[in-house]
Formats: structure tokens, sequence, C-alpha cells
């Protein structure tokens, strides 16, 4: 009779040690996918923080050609004043004038140009903003799965922990009959 209580302890523990070790090895898995998972999100956070750092040093160089831009049409406004005293000059200072006029469309080529840069780096910061909003949904959903890994984990460890102490429970049963 010992002999077959024996034999089905020995069984028993045979297939405990059989699921104890293939949970163990969905644990390992578990872990190194989240291992994986962790790297990425480190790498999305390492991408978002260059992104915010090209946000705030576009949004610098924004300000700045809105400044340039502000200071150019101060400057247009102030030769076009300029040009409307000299008309009555017109006959002493017509070469003056040409060049003033030359000058004047130098600087609506600047501000055009100033405009067109801004509108450039405006879409820029459109195309970032919209880049970090993606960004931070992909670490949201990684967070999750992060999350549910270590509830899994949590579990896994839990029935482990269940596992021995039926088989402490079966080992120490065993003993006393015998």
């Amino acid at each position: 009779m010992s002999d077959a209580h024996t034999d089905r302890l020995q069984a028993i523990q045979a297939e405990l040690a059989s699921i104890l070790e293939d949970r163990l090895a969905a644990l390992d898995a578990a872990l190194r996918g989240s291992e994986g998972t962790t790297r990425r999100i480190i790498g999305a956070e390492v991408e978002l923080e260059r992104h915010r750092a090209t946000s705030v040093r576009l949004a610098s160089e924004v300000s700045a050609l809105e400044e340039e831009l502000s200071v150019a049409r101060d400057r247009a406004a102030s030769l076009r004043n300029q040009h409307g005293e000299l008309i009555a000059e017109r006959d002493e200072l017509r070469n003056n004038m040409a060049s003033l006029e030359r000058e004047v469309g130098d600087l609506d080529a600047e501000v055009e140009q100033a405009r067109a840069q801004t509108r450039g780096l405006e879409a820029e910061q459109d195309e970032l903003r919209s880049e970090n909003a993606s960004l931070k949904t992909k670490l949201k959903t990684l967070e999750e799965n992060i999350s549910r890994m270590q509830r899994l984990k949590e579990e896994l460890m839990s029935s482990i922990s269940g596992l021995t102490a039926q088989m402490s429970g079966l080992a120490g049963g065993d003993a006393d009959p015998a």
C-alpha cells in the first residue's frame, strides 16, 4: 500500500514539476517580451524628447523670424515714407529714388522669403505635433502591455506558491500514514 502511495506521490510530483517548468518557461518568455517592450519604450521616450527639443528650437526660430518680419515691415514702411518725401525733391534725387525702390523690392523679397520659411516651419511643427501624439499613444499602449505582463507574472507566482503549498501538503500528509 505504501508503494502505491509513494508511486502516486511521485507521479503527482512529476506532473507538478512539469507544470511548474511549463509555467516558468512561459514566465521567462513573457519577461523577455517585457524587456524588449521596455527597450522600445525607452527608445520612444528618447525620440519623443528629441522631437520636443526640435519643437522648442523651431518655435524659437519662428519667433525670431516673426520679429525679423516685423522689423522688415517697419523698415519697408519707413522707406515708403521716405519715398513720399523724396517725390518733392524728385528732380534732384531721381538716382536716390531708384536705389530706394530697388531696396524696397529686396526687402519685399526678404519678407516673402521669411513668410515662406515661416510657412514651412509651421508645417514641420504640425507634423512634429502629430508624430508626438502618435508616439504618446504608442507609449500608453506599451505601458498597458507591461501592466498586463506584470499581472500575469503575479498570477503565475501565486499559482507556483499554491502548487508548492500543495506539494508540501502532499509530502507532509503522506509521511503520517507510513
